[in-house]
């Protein structure tokens, strides 16, 4: 009888015990699964943010038809595209990628763009390359760096600058025949103009 009430007594207890860890388990499951809403919703208002930092509409250009596309392979990624254009018939293209992704690629777009955005549609693009390759030296962001391929159209005359970037490819309608243009450069905020 005694073995009985004993046993009953350690059984209720244990029974007790994996309740309160059932319900311990069930609250930090909750603290996990808000935490994860919160940061999915961060990373939401940042791919938002990237995209809106991306030109709403194209350049009408008499002589060119553009067209873009950009599809990050996460939430956030280091893709950046831009355009400035004048009625003289000047366009400058800016395309950039930026290493990694998440927050950090984002945080590297955000300050390309801020660049870009304070720029002169007369800028040299070889020293905006130069210059934007300074400003982020400075702003110490470690390991952080972004590949560029500038392009300034002017009437019929093309010229490019790369920091970085694969081969240009420029396709010569006349002749069918596309041709490479492989500018040798490091990214910016690597150690050399």
């Amino acid at each position: 009888e005694k073995v009985k009430k004993t046993t009953a007594i350690l059984l209720e207890e244990t029974i007790e015990e994996l309740e309160q860890k059932r319900k311990a388990i069930e609250e930090q499951a909750k603290i996990i699964q808000a935490e994860n809403d919160r940061k999915s919703k961060e990373l939401e208002d940042a791919r938002q943010l990237q995209l809106a930092m991306l030109p709403r509409e194209l350049p009408n250009v008499s002589n060119l038809d553009i067209a873009v596309y950009m599809k990050p392979a996460t939430e956030v990624g280091g893709d950046y595209y831009d355009f400035k254009y004048n009625d003289n018939g000047r366009l400058i293209i800016a395309l950039g990628d930026a290493t990694g992704h998440g927050m950090k690629a984002g945080t590297m777009v955000a300050a390309i763009k801020g660049l870009f955005t304070a720029e002169s549609i007369d800028t040299d693009i070889v020293s905006f390359l130069n210059k934007s390759n300074s400003v982020i030296r400075e702003m110490h962001l470690g390991n952080l760096f972004m590949a560029m391929l500038m392009v300034n159209i002017d009437g019929n005359k093309l010229s490019f600058a790369s920091a970085g970037m694969p081969p240009a490819l420029i396709f010569r309608n006349e002749t069918k025949i596309v041709e490479e243009f492989r500018l040798q450069a490091l990214p910016l905020g690597g150690a050399a103009n």
